[in-house]
């Protein structure tokens, strides 16, 4: 795929992964952005990225965004779902609204954007189209104490599995599992400056160039950690090492935790 003269919709562009792809697509001719974030102080700017105030965890504002672009372009051709965030914690007190909030943008709120994004490009005429959706590699391998955060990415893994099989042809879907990015992420959810796994932590401009890599190749998945992927398949081979990691995980956060 060229990464030229296309409208694209990015969320959660005001850092981290978010703020590296727009500032990158930016600078493919004829490409025009409609960068969403909370707050927008902090998207890159240029002459053909447009900033635009949004919460993707709230039905009525992704309405919003696609409304706008309906009528600012007529449409969007590749759309990059990234808003996300975490909590590490210990689940001790009764919470409905807390444990709605992380599923409402994790995993609600990029099931309703797909959804306007088919619903935009129903009529695409055979031209493909592309959804990118930041997953995480806790979608299969569980991170302690951050149980939520880890439901919400199983969740959405297990819901992109199952619609490959329903999905229209136009759609080009690619999937991506970064892990312990060196962004604010992680000190969001913790107050914690360095995120864990830090043997396998990458910077954000590794995981945007991934990315981009898998869009250009036409590629379904992208594993930014190449040790990621060497590693993966021996836990799922020898199930111990799975156990291992996760009881260390799991000390190393009961100290930080006390």
């Amino acid at each position: 795929m060229k990464l030229e003269n296309q409208r694209i919709l990015i969320t959660g562009a005001s850092s981290g992964i978010g703020k590296i792809l727009t500032r990158e697509l930016a600078q493919g001719k004829g490409n025009r952005i409609l960068a969403v974030a909370r707050h927008t102080e902090n998207i890159p700017v240029a002459h053909n990225i447009v900033p635009f105030a949004a919460d993707f965890s709230i039905p009525e504002e992704i309405d919003r965004t696609f409304a706008q672009l309906h009528e600012s372009w007529g449409g969007v051709d590749i759309c990059i779902a990234n808003a996300g965030f975490a909590y590490r914690e210990k689940l001790e007190e009764p919470d409905w609204h807390h444990t709605e909030q992380i599923f409402n943008l994790n995993t609600l709120g990029q099931i309703h954007t797909l959804e306007h994004f088919i619903r935009m490009n129903r009529e695409a005429s055979g031209e493909k189209k592309y959804f990118v959706s930041l997953i995480s590699a806790v979608a299969m391998v569980p991170l302690p104490y951050y149980a939520l955060y880890c439901a919400s990415k199983f969740a959405l893994d297990g819901f992109w599995r199952t619609f490959a099989f329903e999905k229209p042809d136009w759609l080009r879907v690619l999937r991506v599992y970064p892990v312990a990015t060196k962004t604010a992420f992680f000190t969001r959810a913790s107050g914690e400056q360095n995120p864990p796994l830090p043997f396998l932590q990458q910077k954000p401009e590794q995981v945007a160039a991934a990315i981009l890599r898998g869009l250009r190749r036409n590629r379904s998945k992208v594993y930014p950690s190449r040790l990621f992927t060497l590693f993966y398949p021996l836990m799922r081979a020898i199930p111990c090492f799975s156990l291992l990691y996760s009881l260390n995980e799991k000390r190393k956060m009961e100290r930080q935790l006390k």
